[in-house]
């Protein structure tokens, strides 16, 4: 038997039987539907990062504005860490609008808290393609222990509530896993088709997965056969990928200039990859897929891909495994994140690879040792299930803490904000208020001492593409250079004339920071209050070692490496990019009651 073959028919119990869906089938439907059930308990809407902020927020400019991009109204208008500003007058979001097109039709058609269920639906639908791809080649009931195991992983789970691109990569590469083999059973051209168009996706949501692409050419070359069928085959397969591709491009021309060029262009993140951050980090990212990654199904699923490569009948799918897994997993090895609580989200994709593999190796062992390999997978699924589902209960609570404080603001602030007006507020409050939409938004930062922040970093000699400075109508020393009294001043001054004649201005922020205004407030200037907004309490405990809520670390030094080296390899604009949900969320954390508060002038 050779990889092309069906799995035997003993093996594959899932297939239909006289026209009726088989048990399995009917099961893994109900898993991806509790699964989803079980997602909904914890949901809020609302989004809690300024990386989910580039994405969502470019959805709603996508559904609203038919656009990727905005100006800046004012020299005080909100600008999310990760839009940049290539040309001098539109911002763009670094990240790809794979994901913020599927997000803005859903924002079109159901408004905006509806879109924010696109990642928790592709979460469960994975479940459901992850199933279909083991029951093709290992069998139904062995496919819905796969999905099992998949089910409670909590970083995956953790993932699909947060409104990053990782869960979606995984619904795109797990369907288009699934279409690329039922090409290999039926040669069918809307299969290919429908493989490609999911390759093609995968790098206009996140440019690095562009390398699931050598797995699945590999997997193509390996089953090419030279008749005429197989050429139609992949010319389709080829049209599926250029549609998503070709867009993307044409996208980025517009944006950046030229069609090779993205967003991390102008921020130098390939500048944070290396071999010595791979030597530093590949022992401790395998250690945390053992123990926070995929548990025990990850030692499983290695050793399963091994006995799959020595195998006649097995081996060109091991192949595929091997592929979708090494290139991506070495990738973020090399990557100057260090290991830590939110570094397994970029491997989310990957960790979808494992259940197959350790599955099908104990379908094998069922062979000779039937009733052993039967109670070891069992064990393997009470193990999991022990491991997994506490743990992805607790990531999820609190997650659903800060998501619930924000989505309860929201609320106050449409029944007593009208649209259009400015309102002022921490940056954790206001990258979510920028995704909803319906405000204009100022940034207070410029309050602090340390406004200076915005200017223009020096461009390093032989350093292209320095990061840009925001807003970037504002001049570098426009308040850096103002006492405490002065910059009030001035930013009441510019907020009056950004406002008008017709525009309200709010403050939203604790009873510490309000008091603080009243002392800095010039004569005429009055506050009334408007709501007290009770946020509620969390239920959650400190973060564990596996949660993603930690501020992230600094990669280590690598051994002999010159510390002036080592900072210039890291992207230019001195962070890290992201940060777990949590971060910088204090006023909506500290359980204590935000004041809204009209700020007027009388005259």
């Amino acid at each position: 038997m050779n990889s092309d073959d069906p799995a035997p028919v003993t093996a594959d119990i899932s297939h239909t039987e006289g026209g009726r869906t088989s048990v399995p089938t009917v099961l893994a439907v109900c898993l991806a539907a509790v699964h989803f059930g079980f997602l909904l308990v914890h949901f809020e809407p609302a989004i809690s990062t300024p990386d989910a902020n580039g994405y969502f927020a470019q959805g709603r400019l996508i559904a609203t504005e038919q656009q990727t991009w905005f100006a800046t109204e004012s020299v005080l208008q909100y600008v999310p860490p990760h839009w940049l500003q290539p040309d001098g007058e539109r911002y763009f979001s670094k990240y790809p609008p794979g994901l913020p097109v599927i997000v803005a039709v859903v924002f079109r058609l159901f408004g905006p808290e509806a879109a924010l269920l696109v990642n928790p639906v592709m979460a469960s639908l994975s479940l459901l393609g992850l199933y279909l791809i083991c029951r093709m080649w290992i069998g139904g009931t062995w496919g819905l222990l796969a999905a099992l195991l998949m089910a409670v992983n909590p970083v995956a789970n953790e993932q699909a509530l947060w409104a990053f691109a990782h869960t979606a990569v995984a619904f795109f590469l797990i369907w288009g896993v699934y279409f690329l083999a039922r090409w290999v059973r039926t040669h069918s051209l809307l299969c290919i088709f429908g493989a490609g168009l999911c390759l093609g996706a995968i790098p206009t949501i996140r440019y690095a997965e562009a390398l699931f692409g050598l797995a699945f050419g590999v997997f193509v070359l390996l089953n090419v056969r030279g008749d005429r069928r197989t050429w139609r085959s992949l010319i389709a397969g080829a049209a599926g990928v250029a549609i998503p591709v070709g867009a993307l491009c044409v996208r980025n021309h517009l944006a950046f200039g030229a069609f090779w060029k993205t967003g991390y262009s102008l921020t130098n993140e390939d500048s944070g990859f290396g071999w010595g951050y791979f030597a530093d980090h590949a022992v401790p990212y395998l250690q945390k897929l053992l123990s926070e990654g995929s548990g025990l199904v990850f030692g499983l699923g290695v050793v399963g891909i091994a006995v799959l490569c020595a195998r006649r009948d097995t081996w060109k799918r091991s192949i595929l495994l091997v592929g979708l897994i090494v290139p991506t997993t070495a990738l973020y090895m090399s990557y100057y994140w260090a290991p830590d609580g939110a570094s397994m989200r970029f491997l989310v994709p990957t960790l979808f690879v494992y259940p197959i593999a350790a599955v099908w190796l104990l379908q094998m062992l069922t062979v000779n040792q039937r009733r052993p390999a039967l109670v070891g997978s069992v064990v393997l699924l009470l193990v999991t299930i022990a491991w997994g589902l506490p743990t992805s209960v607790q990531a999820l609570q609190r997650q659903e803490h800060n998501n619930a404080a924000l989505a309860h603001v929201t609320r106050a602030l449409t029944e007593h904000v009208e649209p259009g007006s400015i309102v002022i507020a921490d940056h954790a409050i206001q990258q979510h208020l920028d995704y909803v939409g319906q405000w204009r938004l100022a940034d207070r930062s410029v309050l602090s001492s340390r406004a200076g922040h915005r200017a223009r970093p020096p461009q390093e000699s032989g350093a292209p593409n320095p990061r840009p400075r925001r807003p970037g109508n504002m001049p570098p020393d426009r308040y850096a250079d103002l006492s405490d009294r002065e910059r009030f001043d001035e930013f009441s001054h510019d907020i009056r004339r950004w406002a008008g004649d017709h525009e309200k201005v709010y403050w939203l922020g604790d009873g510490e920071q309000l008091a603080s205004l009243e002392k800095q407030l010039q004569a005429g200037d009055v506050l009334r209050t408007v709501a007290k907004i009770e946020l509620p309490e969390s239920e959650a405990t400190a973060p564990d070692a596996h949660s993603q809520f930690r501020s992230p670390r600094r990669p280590g030094r690598r051994p002999g490496a010159d510390p002036a080296t080592r900072r210039s390899s890291q992207p230019r604009g001195g962070r890290r990019p992201g940060g777990g949900p949590g971060h910088g969320l204090g006023p909506v954390q500290n359980r204590e009651p935000l004041l809204l508060v009209e700020w007027t002038r009388e005259t």
